[in-house]
This record gives structure tokens, C-alpha cells and sequence, in this order.
């Protein structure tokens, strides 16, 4: 079941605390930018902000979602923040003029959508089964990455969005660690899949009854010993990969959207910003590329929904900077969703 929002004063309390950050909000952005606010019957509370007119890609928009209003109301003012950089930035881009190579830092956003997209979903147990059969040469158990990289996924993890107790197969959830320093470890299951993890579903089948699939939740990657600083200072000349705008995955791509990105150079960043970008590899190539794993953890509880196979659901990223010491940047609008370029 959701934790609601506490009742009585207290609840008033919260309910008063979101409002006044909705209405800082709508003082900031002025009357261009849409704000919504919306809860659901389960107890999720979710937090829009758009900076004027869709256009993927081009307008910075921002949100959150949580069953908890008080969180909600209390990354209100970070939200408000990177609006503004973002906002800032946006007006400060030129277009992403052909393919630009080299080492990049991923944010911890860009890093929480590449990892939810490369080992979240094909961690799987669905997609696992699709791939062997497929020919794939991945198998649990293989190394994904050198740098010491671990990532779990935890359906317990409240008020997060995506979190639950018992999934709607009616399975227990549990925590299962995906990757353990790089090694791939663990599969997300569900009933039909439950083979795959020692004759136990792990609790994440989601989806209609009779059609549920095995589908991740909170993802979170354990932070490392490298201060984003000195992650800059290692990558020397790249790009910081900033804040993301969508991701997916097909036919063992992952793909990851950008706002802008913005130049380093001597281990600092410049004035140079590009945008929109996108990044299309091989998942495994991209993963291999992971070289250091930040110190810094940046939380998403997210009001967007993960779709698969035509059902949403709630999650969550958890993730700290990725330091990649090669990656391809195209222009945003070079890209189709089959993964291929015009």
C-alpha cells in the first residue's frame, strides 16, 4: 500500500510547504511556464514543471514524484535551480555540428537514465531470455565493466516513486543486485521467470493480471571514491554530459538524449555549450568505456513512467557521475527510434 500524505495539521502543514514552492515556482518562471500538480489514488504525488511550449529536446522541463508531499515540497527548490541553469544554458547552446568523439562525464541524471537503460532493463529476466535466444554473447556472471561499478535495484526504497511492497503478482519484493564491481550478478524476476533466480520469483512482476513482466523499480548505483572535480581533472579534455531528456534501448543499443553538453578543457569547463545531443552505442561497448565511478549521488524520483510492452510504471534513479573515456555525440535530431541514423 502507498504511505499517504499524514492527515490533520501535519498534512496541512505539507500541503502548505508545496504550495508556497509551487507558487516560488510560478514566480520565477512567470505565467509562460506550465505547473502542474497531481496525486493519484494510490498516494503518489507529482510535481511538472515546463519552461514554456513542448519541444523535445528544446524546452527544459523538470519534475518529481514521491508518496511522501513533504519530500516533494523539499526538492522543489532544487528543481527550481536547475531550471534555471538549464534555462540558462539553453539560451547559451549552438547545434551539435556532426559526430564529436571523446571522453565525456556523465551527470548523475545522464548517468541514472544510461544505467536504468543498460542494466536495468536488460537485467530483466524477460529481456534476459530474449537475448540468449537471440544469440547474444552476455551472460550472467560476465564482466560488464572494469571500473568497480554496482548497481541494485530496490522496490522497497519508499517514498520513491516506483516503490512498492508486494509486486502484482503478489510477490514479496526484495533488493537484487544487478552488477557487483562490474560482474553481472542478478536477474529481476517474476513468477514465470523465477527459474532464473533460484526457483523464487524476486517480487518484480508489474503489469495487467496475466500479463505481468519483470520490470525494475528504484535503481541505484553505489558511489565511488572520485570527487566530480577530480573527474574532471582526470578526463582533461571532453564534455560534461548534463541533463538528460529521454533514453531507450533497442536491438542491444542504448540511446540517451541531452539537453546540452557542455565542453571541458584542462580538467575545467568552458563557456562552449552544445545541444541537443544524442549518444547511440552498443551497450556493452559503452559499459566497457565506464573508467571511474563518482563520489557525488544525485536522487530522481521521477513523474515520468518506464513503458514496456505498453504498460507503465513508476521508477526511480539513484546514481553518482560516470566518467566514460570515449563516447560519440550526434545531433538530437540525427537519430530515429529504431536506433539508426538518417
Amino acid at each position: 500500500m502507498a504511505d499517504r500524505t499524514t492527515g490533520g495539521a501535519a498534512g496541512r502543514a505539507v500541503d502548505e510547504l508545496l504550495a508556497a514552492g509551487l507558487r516560488e515556482a510560478a514566480g520565477v518562471f512567470g505565467p509562460a511556464a506550465s505547473i502542474a500538480r497531481r496525486e493519484r489514488a494510490d498516494g503518489l504525488i507529482r510535481v511538472h514543471i515546463r519552461l514554456g511550449p513542448a519541444r523535445h529536446g528544446h524546452t527544459p522541463q523538470w519534475g518529481v514524484a514521491a508518496y511522501d508531499g513533504g519530500y516533494v515540497a523539499r526538492e522543489l527548490p532544487d528543481g527550481i535551480r536547475q531550471l534555471r541553469r538549464d534555462r540558462e544554458l539553453v539560451a547559451q547552446r549552438v547545434p551539435v555540428d556532426g559526430p564529436l568523439a571523446g571522453p565525456a562525464l556523465l551527470s548523475p541524471a545522464a548517468a541514472g537514465v544510461f544505467v536504468h537503460e543498460c542494466f536495468g532493463h536488460t537485467s530483466e529476466a524477460d529481456n534476459y531470455l530474449a537475448a540468449q535466444a537471440a544469440g547474444t554473447d552476455r551472460r550472467l556472471g560476465d564482466r560488464w565493466t572494469a571500473a568497480p561499478l554496482t548497481v541494485r535495484d530496490r522496490p522497497g526504497a519508499r517514498p520513491y516513486a516506483g516503490s512498492y511492497r508486494r509486486d502484482d503478482e503478489g510477490t514479496p519484493a526484495r533488493p537484487v543486485t544487478l552488477l557487483a564491481d562490474g560482474l553481472w550478478t542478478g536477474l529481476l524476476t517474476h513468477r514465470a521467470t523465477r527459474r532464473l533466480s533460484g526457483g523464487r520469483s524476486t517480487g518484480h512482476g508489474r503489469g495487467p493480471a496475466g500479463a505481468a513482466l519483470p520490470r525494475c523499480s528504484v535503481l541505484e548505483v553505489a558511489p565511488g571514491a572520485c570527487p566530480p572535480a577530480e573527474l574532471l581533472r582526470r578526463m582533461g579534455a571532453g564534455w560534461l554530459l548534463g541533463t538528460p531528456v529521454g533514453g531507450w534501448s533497442v536491438r542491444g543499443l542504448v540511446v540517451l538524449e541531452l539537453l546540452w553538453v557542455r565542453r571541458v578543457e584542462g580538467g575545467r569547463l568552458t563557456d562552449e555549450v552544445r545541444g541537443p545531443a544524442v549518444v547511440c552505442a552498443r551497450k556493452s561497448a559503452l559499459a566497457a568505456r565506464i573508467s571511474a565511478v563518482g563520489s557525488d549521488r544525485m536522487v530522481h524520483s521521477s513523474p515520468y513512467g518506464c513503458v514496456k510492452e505498453g504498460h507503465e510504471v513508476g521508477s526511480t534513479l539513484i546514481s553518482p557521475s560516470l566518467l566514460l573515456d570515449r563516447c560519440v555525440l550526434r545531433p538530437l535530431d540525427q537519430l530515429t527510434r529504431s536506433g539508426r541514423l538518417r
